[in-house]
């Protein structure tokens, strides 16, 4: 890219949406009602949690402007 190139879309993390199991490559289905992992813990822990913060983070941003 040349330096006056402008990328208006960057990536700002994941969201709560895309850290659903039914999208990761170690998900084995649903058993009971159970979700069934393949790994031996959650290789998407960390995304999830960052997911998790960054939509309360934009709740309660969101929540203050109203009020």
């Amino acid at each position: 890219m040349k330096n006056n190139t402008k990328i208006y879309n960057r990536f700002k993390g994941f969201t709560f949406e895309d850290c659903d199991c039914r999208y990761c490559l170690y998900y084995g289905g649903r058993r009971k009602g159970k979700v069934n992992c393949l790994a031996d813990e959650c290789v998407c822990a960390d995304e999830i949690r960052q997911a998790k913060e960054r939509y309360r983070r934009e709740r309660s941003f969101n929540g203050s402007k109203d009020q």
